[in-house]
């Protein structure tokens, strides 16, 4: 999966990742867009990139995307 930021930076919700993915999301930017540009910026899979977005859209809590890393991440 090779996810490039750490568990402390996804549980915080004014992580500087989240407020760039918002931005992306405010400028327009579709689902797919985002999902790919946190893959190619953030790793993780496809599953795990929108999850990282809906966490930070606000779409679902970040125990969904957590449930999706190996254990002790």
């Amino acid at each position: 999966m090779n996810l490039k930021v750490g568990r402390k930076t996804l549980l915080d919700p004014d992580a500087i990742e989240y407020q760039w993915i918002r931005a992306l999301a405010s400028d327009g930017s579709t689902d797919e867009m985002i999902n790919a540009s946190i893959r190619r910026c953030l790793g993780g899979s496809d599953d795990v990139a929108d999850r990282i977005r809906k966490v930070a859209l606000g779409l679902c809590p970040v125990t969904e995307l957590l449930r999706l890393l190996p254990n002790g991440y």
